[in-house]
């Protein structure tokens, strides 16, 4: 399975909030500051559309117990991914690409818990399959489709 990646999301191991948050799964939704979030069995997502709300949520989660980076810079519990790039820092546990989102050949970039060495034209198409997205996602309206980048303002 795979979680929808639109503009900056964060990813979390479901494993790490079961283990991390006291509350678990029902605190953490708790805590969800907009309706961007998906799931699939072992990862969820929400997505922002500053690295300003990024922080923000990033830091909330580690104030619930999660750990962002380990000693060497590298993901633990959450991974924060852009759109158009992946990762923002190293995550051996996640895997990105871009898949097919529907039957009209449609692609948009999304997340998957990675338990290979490797990702395999099979397991993209696999992944396809079961991709998740928010409540009342389309391809049509989304930022999949309608992508643009705003730099932040400067002084």
């Amino acid at each position: 399975m795979a979680v929808l990646v639109e503009a900056i999301s964060i990813i979390v191991r479901k494993d790490a909030i079961s283990h991390r948050i006291p509350g678990g799964m029902s605190h953490f939704r708790s805590e969800l500051p907009n309706r961007t979030f998906c799931e699939d069995d072992r990862i969820c997502r929400i997505g922002f559309l500053s690295p300003e709300e990024t922080a923000s949520f990033a830091d909330k989660l580690q104030a619930l117990g999660l750990d962002f980076l380990d000693d060497s810079g590298a993901a633990m519990d959450f991974a924060v991914v852009d759109q158009q790039h992946g990762p923002t820092t190293v995550c051996t546990w996640l895997a990105f690409g871009r898949i097919p989102c529907d039957t009209a050949g449609n692609q948009v970039s999304a997340c998957w818990l990675d338990d290979s060495d490797s990702i395999t034209t099979d397991e993209l198409t696999l992944c396809a399959g079961t991709l998740s997205t928010p409540a009342g996602w389309a391809f049509e309206s989304s930022l999949s489709k309608n992508f643009q980048f705003t730099p932040t303002a400067t002084a």
